[in-house]
């Protein structure tokens, strides 16, 4: 396999997260879930009727990372919300196609990153959520994926709301050269970032991000996680009580952040 030259992403950096961040989890399939596989995406029904729908963007590590369905599913159980997550992988992911600093892994992750490929493999997971009745959209992503859900908070009227865990919107910088702070700019939505510890400081509540967006009149919450590694949420071992403790925290306030601007 061979290695992409440092010097050949901008700036200087093979990956799309922070160093010292959690590795892949292997996906828990001992658990029963209470969505379904279809079409290209997971869904899952929310307890009773509802007109509210999240749109989740996983990470890097794809469809099957970690625990990222069962986010879905509480997701959907605690909001009362349809929630749909679009593979947009199509069933592989960043280690399958070689790992970060793999020539070929990078082309892959940078073809499938940019918005006007992107925007058209998220549309079936919005489609879906129209279709099962939501008219208001709200969109999570967790890594990578925070990339992709401010690119779709930056369109008018697309969301009513924005949710990033551990964000990673260096992506953009890295192949586009959008910073993160140009990024911020654009967001039309109210928008909610949970940084873990080794997250850069920008995204933390006195950093750019947030002022940023509030600078434009539009809500920005940053919750700051200083004892998590970057990518807990669906990845972290929950085996620990602070990491256990800080997944459930992390849901709890994306949960409120949903309802307060879907219902």
């Amino acid at each position: 396999k061979r290695s992409i030259e440092i010097s050949k992403l901008h700036p200087s950096m093979s990956s799309c997260c922070p160093d010292g961040s959690l590795p892949a989890l292997q996906e828990d399939t001992s658990r029963t879930l209470a969505g379904v596989v279809e079409n290209k995406y997971y869904y899952v029904a929310p307890p009773e009727a509802s007109t509210m729908g999240i749109l989740v963007i996983y990470d890097v590590f794809g469809f099957s990372g970690g625990r990222i369905k069962s986010v879905c599913d509480s997701l959907a159980l605690a909001t009362n919300a349809h929630v749909c997550m679009p593979d947009v992988y199509d069933g592989t992911e960043i280690n399958a196609k070689g790992g970060f600093g793999n020539t070929e892994a990078m082309a892959w992750l940078k073809s499938v990153t940019e918005f006007s490929t992107l925007s058209k493999l998220l549309e079936p997971g919005l489609e879906c959520l129209k279709a099962k009745g939501a008219t208001k959209i709200g969109a999570i992503g967790f890594c990578w994926g925070v990339y992709g859900v401010v690119k779709l908070a930056a369109e008018p009227g697309l969301l009513s709301v924005a949710v990033g865990c551990h964000p990673s919107l260096k992506i953009g910088d890295m192949f586009f050269q959008e910073s993160e702070d140009s990024q911020a700019a654009n967001v039309k939505c109210p928008l909610c970032i949970m940084p873990a510890g080794n997250d850069p400081d920008m995204y933390r509540p006195t950093g750019s991000i947030p002022k940023i967006v509030q600078a434009n009149g539009i809500e920005c919450k940053s919750i700051d996680f200083p004892e998590m590694q970057h990518g807990w949420v669906p990845r972290g071992d929950a085996s620990q009580p602070a990491v256990a403790r800080d997944v459930l925290k992390a849901i709890e306030e994306a949960v409120a952040f949903f309802k307060k601007y879907l219902a």
